[in-house]
């Protein structure tokens, strides 16, 4: 863990800059919640105007303190933030909690006064957590600076936010629950300490079981996915991303960059990293409380018991969602439950112990079936004339302890069941009020484990050959860039190109032609024309010269009266390549990520399908295998109904050259080869459009 940030885990010191006697009051709630909450170390309240405060002495300044301070709480209005903080530096605070709003959430003024702030803090030693924040709390340490009611119990979780009202709210919702936290941080506006710092300390704090995360945006995309990589090998990290579609709603040019906004590149970076994204508030507690008290399954082998079969049923459909299986028990196992239940019980898996179950038949049916059957168990209960839910918990739990899978419960009903829940959740089995949040969880479980795998060895850059080709290309100050550009680029990445000349009138098509070989294809060059085939500049299959020249008249002339304002450029000559699966390639920036390589079938039909997957550049063969088997068209490519099968090693290596060759351009924006004919032998760029960044000094 950083040393700096040592402070905000153990600090036997901290001081309340604007510490009010009134605990209604910002600093004074502050104030009231380090002494209620136990806090062992010294604390000062600092008030100008007043010698004692909530009963303790206090100093006019910091500067007056005797003895060192290392944790320093500012709740002063927003003007008198940089005096506070002039004094932490000159007394040697080591990190200062900044609780005052008013910064860039407050219009110009706030936005100047937050730009003074940090040109004010670059290159300081003070760390700085805020402004505007809820604050801190560490409940193992009995450290709470927030200015919210309560200290949590301590626990196994590290909760890292952007927003404080939702802090706010779920510290509410935890103590209701008894959920322990290890960490528990708001970090308002990021100005000192983000969310990468954050969650690089929770990763080598040795109270911390579990990360969750609550992010707003990213201010630096490469380290967040460094830090979030280095977190998730370590310990179970999820994430719950606001914000989806804000940014991704933005006009491009190309097909890649209308199917991966920000939000997909946030979605690669967690899946990349071995972190499990939660689409809910609701979703990323489930699965903490989980997380928390249970180990991650082995597999995704789901056992389901129930008194009520109807619940069964719901359960096995949710786990069908979620990717788990809800397998029939073999009939060894059968054969050990019949034994134990009433002939009227259902053997398979949903176990349906049906509506009498006692605890005792709970306890008789879970041992005889044991943990080897499942790689995660549900044990549902439901209020019924003769349950006891109390009786029920405390079996399940006793029976289940040793269990080396993850248990989880849902009892669903209300007062009847609530003192079984509760005990479950007190002992460590985490009890759902319905089945399909239980299995949801599991599901999530499930995903964090496969994803949690050693690490994959670096990926080499791409070839020298193709950096240089393509700085070339930059160099002559070009802004879009077609298939006859890129072609040697590509090549040079090795991405096999199809053969292409390029003719500018009717009678060089055919010559060029000839020289191919037959049978050739003809495009229409234009930058002014995105969809070539809707106004007829696509011709397939000739198998002449006089069909060449004769298609590509016939071809210029329907272009003209469909677009008569396009400024054709040519004909574009490729020799037909093997007939195969037709996929798109592609790459956009991310103004936090960089490079997003998306991969889906392409052809006329991408935009319609939107089957792609998206990973962030670089990656190697193994992730663009994974990549490839996301697609929900994935099994098309196995070969069907007379296609070709496609050769899935090779299209990997393709997609990973790919992404290889757009990590090391910065030049480039935006880059697609559309269509990729992927056939059983070859995988062959057949066209290909980029766009560059604009340099200064040259025109767009």
């Amino acid at each position: 863990m950083d040393p700096s940030l040592a402070p905000l885990f153990a600090p036997r010191s901290v001081a309340v800059i604007g510490a009010s006697r009134d605990p209604a009051k910002v600093g004074g709630s502050v104030l009231a919640n380090l002494r209620s909450g136990g806090f062992a170390g010294r604390i000062i309240p600092v008030n100008r105007c007043a010698g004692t405060v909530q009963g303790l002495p206090a100093a006019s300044s910091l500067l007056d303190v005797d003895g060192p301070v290392e944790l320093a709480v500012i709740a002063v209005p927003a003007p008198d933030v940089l005096a506070a903080l002039e004094e932490c530096a000159a007394k040697g605070v080591g990190v200062a909690v900044i609780i005052s709003a008013g910064f860039r959430e407050a219009g110009p003024a706030g936005q100047d006064r937050e730009a003074a702030l940090r040109a004010w803090l670059a290159g300081r030693p003070l760390r700085v957590l805020g402004p505007n924040c809820l604050g801190w709390i560490r409940p193992a340490a009995r450290l709470n600076v927030t200015f919210a009611p309560g200290m949590p119990i301590p626990g196994g979780i590290a909760f890292v936010s952007h927003s404080g009202a939702l802090a706010v709210a779920i510290l509410d919702w935890a103590r209701d629950r008894e959920l322990g936290f290890s960490v528990f941080a708001s970090l308002g506006n990021q100005a000192g300490l983000t969310e990468s710092d954050v969650i690089d300390a929770m990763t080598d704090d040795p109270e911390t079981r579990v990360i969750i995360a609550y992010i707003e945006g990213v201010p630096d995309g490469g380290r967040f996915l460094t830090v979030l990589r280095r977190a998730a090998a370590e310990k179970p990290t999820v994430v719950l991303k606001a914000g989806r579609s804000a940014e991704g709603a933005r006009a491009v040019s190309s097909h890649t960059g209308a199917l991966a906004g920000s939000d997909r590149a946030f979605d690669a970076a967690v899946r990349q990293a071995g972190a499990v994204r939660a689409h809910s508030v609701e979703e990323l507690f489930d699965v903490a409380r989980a997380l928390a008290k249970q180990p991650l399954p082995g597999g995704r082998r789901l056992l389901v018991v129930t008194n009520g079969g109807g619940l069964g049923i719901v359960a096995a459909d949710a786990a069908h969602d979620a990717g788990l299986r809800v397998a029939p028990l073999d009939e060894a196992v059968q054969a050990r439950v019949a034994a134990v239940l009433p002939s009227t019980a259902s053997l398979a898996n949903p176990v349906d112990l049906v509506g009498d179950a006692d605890a005792a038949r709970y306890g008789n049916a879970l041992h005889a079936i044991g943990p080897a059957s499942a790689d995660a168990a549900l044990v549902i209960l439901t209020a019924q004339a003769t349950t006891d839910a109390l009786s029920v918990a405390r079996t399940l739990r006793g029976v289940t302890r040793e269990w080396p899978i993850p248990v989880v419960a849902a009892f669903v009903g209300g007062a009847r069941v609530r003192a079984g829940a509760r005990a479950l959740d007190e002992t460590g089995v985490p009890c759902y009020p319905f089945p399909e949040r239980a299995v949801a969880a599991l599901g999530c479980m499930a995903l964090l484990a496969e994803r949690r795998q050693p690490g994959r060895a670096s990926v080499e850059p791409a070839p020298m050959a193709a950096q240089k080709a393509l700085r070339g290309l930059a160099s002559a100050g070009r802004r879009t860039l077609g298939v006859t550009e890129l072609g040697p680029v590509l090549a040079a990445a090795g991405i096999r190109v199809a053969e292409s000349l390029v003719a500018r009138t009717a009678e060089e098509v055919g010559r060029c032609a000839g020289r191919l070989g037959f049978p050739v294809a003809l495009k229409v060059m234009s930058e002014d024309l995105s969809h070539k085939t809707e106004v007829g500049g696509v011709r397939l299959r000739l198998g002449s010269a006089a069909d060449a020249t004769a298609a590509a008249a016939e071809m210029l002339e329907r272009v003209r009266e469909a677009r008569p304002d396009a400024r054709i450029d040519g004909v574009l000559v490729q020799r037909m390549v093997e007939e195969g699966h037709e996929m798109l390639l592609g790459m956009v920036r991310d103004a936090q990520f960089g490079p997003v390589v998306v991969v889906g079938f392409g052809g006329i039909y991408v935009e319609i399908l939107k089957d792609t997957a998206a990973r962030l550049a670089p990656f190697g063969p193994d992730e663009a295998s994974e990549m490839i088997g996301e697609l929900r068209m994935a099994p098309a490519l196995r070969g069907a109904r007379g296609r070709p099968a496609a050769n899935p090693a090779a299209l990997a290596a393709t997609i990973s050259r790919f992404s290889r060759l757009v990590a090391a351009g910065p030049e480039l924006t935006e880059l697609e080869v559309n269509p990729l004919m992927v056939g059983t032998d070859e995988v062959i760029a057949v066209d290909a459009r980029a766009t560059l960044a604009c340099r200064e000094g040259r025109a767009a």
